[in-house]
């Protein structure tokens, strides 16, 4: 009980509300940058996953699936610019290599299919038929 009060206190001080907040704040920013957004839709025949990639070639994304997991991969290299000596003004733009994986299982594997248009990467992940396991039907 004490130490339960002990934390009410604490977080009611400013600089511990400021703290937290800044933190949250620069994880987000942080995420959106450095981290491919995603979104996985299970549909009924179906997985569809779109990842944000603005910026990247096509030749830069490799998506693999392999053992119930699909793979994306996705690398660029920094663009330099240089003055008559060759050294670097200024670098903003760095080498980065992003890795997003997604264990989708009951998949057809030889079916799956990638489009990329406009920084979207489209992954279209068919599922297997199942029957109704045990169903037995009376005639």
């Amino acid at each position: 009980m004490f130490q339960f009060s002990i934390k009410r206190q604490l977080k009611s001080l400013w600089p511990v509300q400021l703290a937290s907040r800044t933190k949250h704040d620069v994880e987000n920013a942080v995420n959106s940058l450095l981290v491919m957004r995603t979104d996985v839709v299970a549909h009924d025949d179906a997985y569809t996953v779109t990842a944000e990639l603005p910026g990247f070639d096509k030749e830069d994304i490799t998506v693999t699936y392999r053992d119930d997991a699909l793979t994306i991969t996705a690398s660029q290299s920094s663009g330099e610019v240089l003055d008559d000596d060759g050294r670097i003004l200024r670098r903003e733009r760095r080498a980065s290599r992003l890795t997003r994986r997604f264990r989708l299982t009951n998949v057809v594997a030889d079916r799956v299919s990638a489009h990329y248009h406009g920084g979207l990467l489209t992954v279209t992940l068919p599922k297997k038929v199942r029957d109704q396991a045990g169903h037995i039907e009376i005639q």
